[in-house]
Formats: structure tokens, sequence, C-alpha cells
């Protein structure tokens, strides 16, 4: 019995999307999606029951990395999945390319039927072929509408933020959404806070201070005061530096929208380029003022006077790559020279305990080379395990195959034999009491021989599937085990081994790897202590 999921898939891009404003948890779209396969499922005789549902509800179709599609493909390439069912094809994808590689290669691979109702397309019927040069042809019109729509969309949109509607998603702090659609009110309790920043720094009072200033008075941060508005966001409890400069920068609290700072280079594409300050477009009144034009030049030209100068390039290997345990923020060294690692935001919030999060940099590259050849021995043992595991599961699989290949003859052998009494029974040669019985008893054999073709399938699948699991940790290990010896750390070898250092205050830290999702289940990766004794 094929026990693998038969899964619906539906999808809605953003653009198109009825959840913006968050007054409903799931769009009108994908509920007309759902109704529209399950009456499809009910006509055809399926078990709407047995079905399963992924969802992407506002990702576009023009890209394939989208959570609930990674799910699927990742599902698919398990061999759990025998159905997926789209209401069209521009719903699983807009990409010709993309859809042609999964539709032609991808679940033929994996035996997945694939169903697309409004595109009658349904690859068991089709057999060997999967539509051919009709199917590619609709592919093409998705992705060219895709790239029209988004064109429309992205025109439509710049014009309305031209024109001085706010189209900008949340609201920034000191203001909020207001009761005619796309535009912004103050928000006088977060106005104040936002009035007062910009009092400090017209009177001389550096970013660093205010910031400080803040933290004392324990002045919610932005982050903070809208994480109501913004459901699941990251927090930050503390002002810094850089929370502080952001408001003083932020032009909009004089009234003015600067709409465009940034731009995709084409449709389609991630890529942001920033637009340069002097070449930024400013629509002047589009809302009410928090602060004067003439308080956010004087702030501005206080906070320029004693604007931080950039150091160099570092080609510390450590750099960007330490974190606060306490705030979250990344620590920082100084100059070249300093030895000692810390979290800068004690500066701004004597209270939190960052202050004790410090480290130097000698002990840190220590234990980390120490961790490393830790964690390659670990692997080498592991992997001689694993290499004996995948050669016994290889041959076991070998085993199972050719079972599976006997069976198959067997059931055919008596298909056969079905076939032959058949044709006896029709041209007289066989009573119909002798029939009936010699019948019963061949699909009776048939029915046992699928059970365990079935179950030797099924035992098949999992050996495959361990096998391919081994081999990947082996090659992971294998890239990871010339590093044993390693006596010096570079920064090109610690970006490529380590993900993260997370330094607590309990002088413990916690080192992600890189590696620890394709080795997860063969080493621990526990917290280490950097106490003096500990070196």
């Amino acid at each position: 019995m094929d026990e693998r999921m038969d899964i619906l898939y539906l999808r809605l891009s953003k653009e198109d999307g009825d959840t913006e404003d968050g007054s409903i948890d799931e769009s009108c779209s994908i509920q007309a999606q759902r109704t529209c396969i399950k009456q499809y499922l009910h006509s055809k005789g399926f078990s709407v029951e047995h079905f399963s549902e992924i969802i992407d509800d506002g990702y576009s179709g023009t890209t394939m990395d989208r959570p609930g599609m990674n799910r699927l493909i990742k599902l698919v390439g398990s061999g759990k999945v025998r159905t997926i069912i789209v209401r069209d094809l521009s719903r699983f994808a807009r990409s010709y390319l993309e859809a042609g590689h999964y539709l032609e290669f991808v679940f033929p691979a994996y035996n997945v039927r694939f169903i697309s109702i409004n595109d009658q397309f349904d690859s068991m019927e089709l057999g060997e072929s999967t539509g051919g040069l009709d199917l590619a042809i609709r592919n093409l019109i998705n992705q060219m509408y895709s790239k029209d729509i988004a064109r429309k969309i992205k025109s439509a949109v710049d014009l309305k933020k031209l024109s001085g509607e706010f189209v900008y998603g949340t609201a920034p702090f000191g203001y909020k959404k207001g009761e005619v659609r796309h535009t912004i009110v103050i928000d006088e309790p977060a106005a104040q806070i936002v009035r007062q920043i910009f009092k400090w720094a017209a009177e001389g009072i550096t970013v660093t201070n205010i910031a400080q200033r803040l933290n004392i008075a324990s002045v919610p941060t932005p982050s903070v005061y809208l994480a109501d508005i913004r459901g699941k966001y990251r927090t930050r409890s503390s002002w810094s530096y850089d929370s502080v400069r952001n408001i003083l920068y932020n032009r909009i609290y004089t009234g003015d929208t600067v709409p465009f700072k940034s731009h995709v280079v084409r449709v389609g594409s991630k890529r942001v380029k920033q637009v340069p300050p002097e070449l930024q477009q400013v629509i002047p009144n589009t809302h009410e003022a928090i602060i004067s034009h003439e308080q956010y030049d004087r702030a501005l030209a206080v906070i320029k006077s004693v604007k931080k100068s950039r150091s160099a390039g570092s080609d510390n290997p450590f750099t960007s790559l330490l974190i606060c345990g306490c705030c979250g923020n990344r620590l920082s060294k100084g100059r070249e020279k300093n030895k000692t690692w810390l979290c800068a935001m004690h500066r701004y919030n004597p209270k939190a305990d960052c202050k004790s999060v410090r480290i130097d940099n000698g002990r840190l590259e220590q234990i980390v080379l120490r961790a490393i050849t830790t964690q390659c021995a670990l692997l080498d043992a592991k992997v001689r395990s694993i290499e004996k595991e995948s050669y016994s599961a290889k041959a076991e699989e070998q085993i199972l195959r050719n079972e599976c290949q006997s069976l198959y003859k067997q059931i055919g052998r008596i298909q056969a034999d079905k076939m032959a009494l058949y044709e006896r029974y029709a041209c007289g040669n066989i009573m119909k009491e002798a029939y009936a019985a010699e019948k019963n008893l061949l699909l009776a054999q048939e029915e046992e021989l699928k059970a365990q073709y079935g179950m030797a399938e099924q035992r098949q699948a999992l050996l495959k599937e361990k096998i391919h699991m081994s081999t990947e940790q082996i090659s992971a290990a294998e890239r990871i085990a010339p590093y044993q010896g390693l006596t010096k750390l570079t920064p090109g070898l610690a970006r490529e081994l380590i993900k993260r250092i997370v330094i607590r205050p309990d002088e413990r830290i916690r080192i992600e790897w890189n590696f620890s999702d394709e080795l997860s289940g063969l080493v621990e990766f526990p917290e280490i202590c950097f106490k003096k004794q500990a070196i």
C-alpha cells in the first residue's frame, strides 16, 4: 500500500492579497483555491480528508524560494509525496524554466503525480509525455504575465509615492497610520520622544550621550514601542548609537518624504542599489511635521561635526562573528592594537549586563582552535562508523532491489496466467466453477505478492534515504577533516566554518557552526566555558 502524502499547494502574491492590513489571517484567494480544488477532488471521487495543505500566502511565483515550496520540494526529495494538486500552474511557478524542470524531470523521477486543474494537466493521464509545447507556452505566458503585472504594480506604487501618499508599510516611530488610507498622523507619545532627541542634538549633545539619557530614563525604544503594531518582530530593549542616529537622519519628521532612497536593479531581482543623498528626490509637505526644518538642519549639523571616523577594514578572523548574549549586538574591539572584544551597548545603558560581555582575542582564538580540533576528532570517529553502516545499508538495498525485481516478475506471470485462464474460459475449455476457483486462487496469490512488493519498496526507500543522508554527512565531514591540525585561524577559514559566536556574561560561549545542520545528530555542539581554568 502506497502511504505517501497527497498535497494541495496554495499560493497568493502579497500584491494581490487582502491580508496586508492584518484584518484577516488568510486571503480570500487562498480560500477560493481551496474550494476549487476540493470540488475537483469530489468530482473525481477522491477523499479530501487524505490531502494535506501547504500554503504560501503573500509570496511571489517568480521565485521558488518560498517557505511552503521549500518544504514541498524537501518532501518530494525524500520520497514522501504521491500527488501534488494546484488550481493552475501559475500557483506553482511563473518561471517556465523552473516549472518545466520540475514537471519534466524532478516529479517523474520521484514518481509524483502532478495535477493542475485549470490547465487540465494530469501527469498520470499523460504518461511519459508532460504536455510538450502547449505546457511550455503556458509556462512562458505565466512568466511574461508576472513580469508585466510587477511593472504595473511598481508604476502604480511609484505614482502614489510621488503624489505624497504613504505606501511604505509600518509608519515610522513618532507617527501612526491615519484613518484615511495611505496617510500618517502624529503619534503624540512617540513624537514627544522624537522632539526631545532633536532638541538634545541641536544643543550639541552627542548621539552616545543621547542614547545614555534615554536608557537611564527607561524610555522605550522604537522597536519595543512598535512591537504591538508589527506583531512578531525582533525588539531591542536599549537605545544605541544607531537607533538615535537613524531618527536624527530621517527627514520624514520635517513633514517631507524621500520616496526613492533605493531601487531594485530590475523587475524580479533581489539586488538593491542605493541612491546617493544628493540625487534623492524630496516631496515636501506630505504630512504633518513633528519638527521644523530649522531644527532638523541644526541637529544634523551638530551630529555631522562629531561624525565617527570609519576605521580601515580589519583582517581579524572574528570581525562580525561575535554576538552579545545579552542584547544581540555585535561585539567590537576598536583599534587593531586593542586585545579585548566587548559589547558597546553598556556605554549607552549602564544598567545592562552587557558590561560583563568581554573576552580576550588571544584566549578566544585558543578556544576556537581547540573546538575545531575537537569537532574534527569526533567527526573522524563518527564517519568511520557511518561508512560501515552505509556499506551494510547498500548491501541490504541491493538485496531488496533484487527481491522487488523477482516479485515484479512473479506478479507479471500471475497476470499472464489470469489472462490465459480467461481465454480458456471464453473458449469453453473450462467450466465456470473451475474458472472462478482458479481465478480466486490467482487473485489471492497476486494480492500477497503485491503486499510483499509494497513492503519491500518501502524498506528500500528507507534504506535509500539512509544512504543519501550518510553520503551527505560523510561529504560534509570530509570538507571539515583537513582542519584538524589547524594552528592559525584566518578570516576566510573562520567564515567557512563558523556562523557566529555568542559570548555570554556568565563566561560561557556558544559556537554556531556552518556545518551544524548537515551533521545534526552526529555530534553535539555544547557551550564552552572560557574561565581561566578552562584553558
